[in-house]
């Protein structure tokens, strides 16, 4: 294949994923929706209060706030819940899928107050030298100010928080040459969990090729989905080495509702290590672009004769961020791509 169309192709496929998986346009109108603002319970389909989800958060030991990243509202109920965790009585402990398990130091070291001489330095220059600790001097401002409001939080409650994730150099060299591509170094970092699951395999090949708006590579999926499980072992093995033997910390994790959909991904992952810890699993979801009965959020997928649960334990429905169509976006591109013949690389 010609090297230029080859290129053109990655570039496409690359802002299709990143634009359907993140959300990330902007938000340009809103819908009213009876759904909007409600919680359900997906066991029964019945609508919750808050102050019975919170009841339920605050017997849990792992909390998942699956969120989209691009969602200003999402955000806020994250923080709603956290600081009614810690009117109740409770100290939890943040884990971030934005942040990696490297850069823990980092976030407690600010949490902390305690590196030499930064008690000495203005609250906004330690926020610059957070942000450059972490590489975040390139993102915008509105996406760092999602997440430093949490840390602002945990200092000011003396929180520990920890990162979760892969480190991003990790991820990339796995998202290009798989796990055989790693370096010995590189492996010792990656640990498996050991868990496995066939059918979850199939249903993620489905969503990635739902996010590439149907267009599938087989090589590139493999690899997508090596990066995949190689990540949420990684958040899993980490929430449990920070499950604490008190119940007054409870671990809540900030992270894309992706990685806890179906009760699989980091869920099944954790639970596989620690059978029994109490796990509780809110996706906080976006309204459908079109109006959609409540049912219609709970159609299970079933793959090799197997249901999998819905989305997620609890739903919370919101606005969404953007009623963009990106697939629509790209549809001349990916009209060409269907065309062509199968990348060699």
């Amino acid at each position: 294949m010609n090297r230029n169309l080859l290129i053109q192709i990655k570039t496409v496929l690359a802002a299709v994923l990143i634009t359907t998986l993140s959300g990330c346009t902007n938000m340009t109108s809103k819908r009213n929706d009876p759904l909007t603002g409600k919680i359900v319970a997906s066991f029964n389909q019945y609508e919750i209060s808050y102050q019975e989800l919170l009841d339920r958060v605050v017997d849990s030991e792992v909390i998942y706030l699956g969120e989209n990243h691009e969602n200003a509202e999402h955000h806020q109920i994250q923080m709603d819940i956290i600081k009614d965790l810690i009117k109740a009585g409770k100290k939890p402990q943040l884990g971030f899928e934005f942040f990696s398990i490297e850069q823990t130091g980092y976030l407690m070291t600010y949490v902390r107050n305690k590196q030499h001489g930064m008690h000495k330095l203005t609250e906004e220059t330690q926020e610059l030298q957070l942000r450059k600790n972490l590489g975040w001097q390139e993102r915008p401002d509105r996406d760092w100010q999602f997440y430093f409001g949490f840390l602002k939080l945990a200092r000011s409650h003396q929180l520990t928080t920890f990162g979760a994730d892969l480190p991003k150099g990790i991820v990339r060299n796995i998202s290009r040459n798989g796990i055989k591509g790693l370096s010995p170094v590189e492996k010792s970092i990656v640990q498996s969990t050991g868990f496995k699951d066939d059918r979850y395999k199939k249903l993620m090949f489905g969503k990635f090729k739902a996010a590439h708006c149907g267009y599938a590579h087989q090589q590139r999926q493999e690899r997508m989905y090596e990066t995949w499980l190689a990540r949420n072992d990684t958040m899993a093995r980490s929430i449990v080495a920070m499950s604490a033997e008190s119940s007054e910390q409870p671990i809540v994790l900030i992270l894309g509702g992706g990685h806890t959909e179906h009760d699989m991904g980091v869920v099944e992952r954790v639970k596989h290590l620690k059978p029994g810890i109490r796990q509780l699993n809110l996706g906080l979801t976006e309204i459908y672009r079109k109006p959609a009965p409540l049912g219609a959020y709970f159609q299970q997928e079933t793959i090799d004769g197997e249901q999998f649960p819905p989305s997620h334990e609890y739903l919370w429905f919101t606005q969404r961020h953007s009623y963009e169509d990106p697939c629509e976006r790209f549809r001349k591109h990916l009209e060409m791509m269907q065309k062509v013949k199968k990348p060699q690389e």
